[in-house]
């Protein structure tokens, strides 16, 4: 069996992260998505994967390259124009001769969940559970089968689809036949004319990816089952209650306090007296100064945050810098995003790649920065600020 996984999208909902790489390239726990689940596809046993790639196409192609370190053969196939994700499904299935798993790639699976699919022993539907309506639909039971639906958005008591399938390549050509410009309604159209009648798997840890916010409960999905591990430099004074992994070439300073799960990167530069956790991550060459508290939040590669910032269940992007005092905690409880208004309840703030923030800056909840922007000194900010704005 081999998988198909479609990652050519922009995703233009979390513009302030993916200028330079499709979403999934988006680290949750210090990996890319894609790398969650190719690691997951082949615990399943899948041994040759097809990307395909789009948007941000050279990011995914020289992390993945041939597939040889992750233990499968990768190829990938171009999508010159995003005309859906039927037609992704299309061009990543081009001389396909076995059975297949088709996988959208800004999902996130826990590595054991493709193995529920693996065990239905016949084609069949990927589904889970979340607070909210699934762009891939809802499966409704009816009689011994189910009924494919994007109708009814309550997320409440709801079987959702998660995208993720095993198909014949029957089913595969019939999907692109069917003339949808979307995986869900070509489905729905199998299901509804007897074509296809799938069994349906529950994932476990399956969690999806649309808005900036989300990544802060992927990444706590991501790091359930967070294995201990060392290979940097641990000062005297600090103390570690819980799994944290810390990558090769990184300090811990002491007087730190490490509540896990937290995952550290390579090169970074924690404390002294910073608290980290729980559901932290921290990735390569980050620099935290000392008495900074990080908890429920994730800071991506290349960032800088000063000394006595406080942030929680937030995300700073690549190549930031934040300066002393900075805090940025939940606090709305709505705020309005692409001219829509979203519950923002328990969220802190999304700063995107390559922002740099003075000292004292204040965020409140909700707040989603677009790449590039710069926040003076002692700044309130609140709400959506477009790439590249500065604030006074």
């Amino acid at each position: 069996m081999q998988a198909i996984i479609l990652t050519a999208g922009e995703g233009a909902r979390l513009r302030g992260y993916t200028t330079n790489r499709p979403k999934g390239m988006i680290p949750l726990a210090n990996q890319p998505i894609l790398e969650h689940l190719v690691c997951g596809l082949k615990l399943a046993g899948v041994r040759r994967c097809v990307m395909v790639v789009g948007y941000g196409s050279e990011a995914v192609m020289s992390y993945f390259g041939d597939g040889e370190r992750f233990g499968l053969e990768i190829s990938y196939a171009q999508q010159p124009k995003p005309l859906g994700t039927i037609d992704a499904l299309r061009v990543g299935s081009e001389g396909l001769d076995e059975e297949t798993l088709l996988v959208p790639g800004d999902n996130y699976l826990s590595p054991g969940d493709f193995r529920q699919l693996m065990e239905l022993g016949q084609p069949g539907l990927l589904a889970g559970q979340a607070e909210r309506w699934s762009k891939w639909g809802c499966l409704e039971p009816v009689g011994s089968g189910y009924r494919l639906t994007l109708e009814h958005p309550e997320a409440v008591g709801r079987i959702h689809f998660t995208g993720i399938a095993r198909l014949s390549v029957e089913q595969v050509a019939a999907m692109v036949e069917t003339g949808e410009q979307q995986l869900t309604p070509a489905l729905a159209k199998l299901m509804a004319d007897g074509s296809f009648q799938p069994a349906v798997a529950m994932a476990e840890g399956w969690h999806n990816v649309v808005y900036p916010w989300d990544l802060v409960r992927g990444n706590q999905v991501a790091l359930k089952g967070l294995a201990q591990h060392c290979e940097g430099t641990i000062e005297a004074g600090v103390t570690i209650s819980g799994p944290m992994s810390l990558g090769r070439g990184s300090i811990i300073r002491a007087g730190c306090y490490i509540a896990g799960p937290v995952t550290i990167g390579e090169g970074c530069d924690i404390g002294p007296m910073c608290v980290l956790g729980p559901d932290a991550a921290i990735g390569d060459n980050v620099i935290l100064g000392s008495h900074v508290e990080i908890i429920n939040s994730q800071i991506m590669v290349g960032s800088t945050v000063g000394s006595f910032t406080h942030l929680e269940s937030s995300v700073v992007g690549m190549d930031c810098t934040l300066g002393p005092h900075c805090i940025a905690v939940p606090g709305v409880p709505e705020t309005i995003y692409r001219g829509k208004l979203y519950s923002v309840i328990g969220l802190g703030t999304n700063i995107g790649d390559c922002c740099r923030v003075g000292a004292r800056a204040i965020f409140q909840g909700g707040s989603v920065l677009y790449r590039g922007v710069s926040v003076a000194d002692a700044a309130t900010v609140q709400g959506e600020i477009p790439a590249n704005t500065r604030l006074v």
